[in-house]
């Protein structure tokens, strides 16, 4: 196996591919318009636009971006890590706040990929970010469909009865009734109108796996109970539904046009199974499973994980990704008026905000569609980044008091991390 090359978020990669092949880097899905994400990226050095300093990006070449995750990259392993490493950042208290503020799963479809046809990686402190990240997403697609109600339809049914109900089953019956003598029953098959369909089975199913999944992952996380708790709300929803069913059933399972809340669902329900290759005896521990082939935008990740604590510091005064004239500011606060935008950029750990930024937030502050302001009302801005010291504690509360003297300022605000790094 050819060997792994490791390397973290914005650092040059020690890759000898040909440019013609690769030529700008490796472009990943845009799934949404105005995304533009890279794998790596070719950088000519300090002209980078995510250079920090003249010594950082100094070299030619292919840098990380803010993407991490694991690819082929010409037969060549490539894993891309956060900054400081997986085993020092709580990825399951960052997707427990997302869950928490009701983020919708169209918006975690956005911020990662898996493909689970190529050879799997060896890179298994990997799987601590990637398992619940599609557990989450998954929980997230279930709650959806419980609120709109499970999908009912005919099951066909076979059952030795009292009494006749759809079509007699004449060999079943012989075997069991007549050649015994049961003259008081009748072996039957019938359909019965139910909500115990086959996909409603296999959706059960992935939520005891993923249930299994999160106890691997973490056995002493406090952010564990509330993933455990919202699992246990999902499989209560789904208590008469069996999860019995058939690996050919889940292989050929079919799209439902008038159920298309249900394609997605579906869709991770059979990756998961697939992970743990059908078998709920097969689930190991992180440590010990190689990685699919996956990427993850920790930009995103982290702006959906500040929004998560924006609603639960401020509720649904937030506002998140509003349409303005000028564009959709990350989040915006009508009381007290004020614009957010988080930046996953290294740049800001060394202080100063690019003229293009300011320009930015000032567009959104004086976007008439967004605030229907006097022109001479100053709208304050926040710029908030993420951090690998932590600074503060947390997002600040009780801005009223003193919000009228802020222009534009840069809050720095670290992901969660583990209370003791893992042995």
């Amino acid at each position: 196996m050819p060997k792994l090359i490791q390397v973290q978020e914005h650092e040059l990669i020690p890759l000898e591919i040909s440019l013609p092949v690769w030529q700008e880097g490796m472009r990943l899905p845009a799934q949404s318009e105005g995304l533009d994400r890279w794998f790596f990226r070719w950088q000519w050095g300090a002209a980078s636009p995510l250079a920090s300093s003249s010594e950082e990006y100094s070299g030619v070449g292919y840098y990380a971006s803010y993407v991490i995750g694991a690819q082929w990259i010409d037969s060549t392993p490539l894993v891309i890590t956060p900054k400081g490493g997986c085993d020092k950042i709580d990825y399951l208290k960052m997707l427990a706040t997302c869950l928490n503020s009701g983020i919708e799963s169209k918006e975690l479809s956005k911020i990662y990929g898996v493909d689970l046809e190529q050879p799997r990686i060896e890179a298994p402190e990997l799987n601590s970010v990637l398992s619940p990240l599609i557990i989450v997403h998954f929980i997230s697609l279930v709650r959806e469909i419980i609120k709109r109600g499970l999908k009912k339809s005919y099951v066909s049914r076979e059952s030795n009865l009292k009494k006749v109900r759809g079509r007699i089953a004449i060999s079943q019956n012989e075997h069991y009734n007549v050649m015994r003598k049961r003259c008081e029953r009748v072996y039957c098959k019938y359909q019965e109108y139910s909500a115990d369909t086959p996909e409603n089975r296999l959706i059960k199913k992935a939520l005891l796996f993923s249930r299994q999944i999160i106890a691997q992952i973490a056995q002493e996380n406090k952010s564990l109970h509330a993933l455990h708790h919202a699992i246990n709300q999902c499989v209560s929803a789904f208590c008469d539904v069996s999860d019995q069913i058939e690996v050919w059933e889940i292989k050929s399972m079919k799209r439902h046009k008038l159920f298309r809340g249900y394609e997605e669902a579906v869709q991770i329900a059979q990756m998961i199974l697939r992970w743990c290759d059908y078998s709920i005896t097969s689930i190991r521990p992180a440590a010990e499973s190689p990685c699919p082939v996956f990427w993850l935008d920790m930009s995103l990740l982290y702006e959906h994980y500040v929004l998560g604590l924006l609603r639960e510091a401020y509720g649904e005064k937030i506002k998140y990704q509003a349409k303005g004239y000028t564009g959709y500011p990350d989040f915006i606060c009508y009381d007290p008026k004020l614009v957010m935008d988080t930046k996953y950029i290294p740049r800001f750990q060394q202080g100063g905000i690019d003229i293009a930024i300011a320009r930015q937030l000032a567009g959104y502050a004086r976007d008439r569609k967004l605030f229907r302001l006097p022109a001479s009302e100053v709208i304050p801005c926040i710029v908030i980044y993420c951090c690998p010291i932590k600074v503060r504690k947390g997002i600040p509360r009780g801005l009223n008091g003193r919000i009228e003297a802020v222009g534009l300022s840069i809050f720095d605000f670290q992901a969660p991390l583990l209370s003791k790094t893992p042995s």
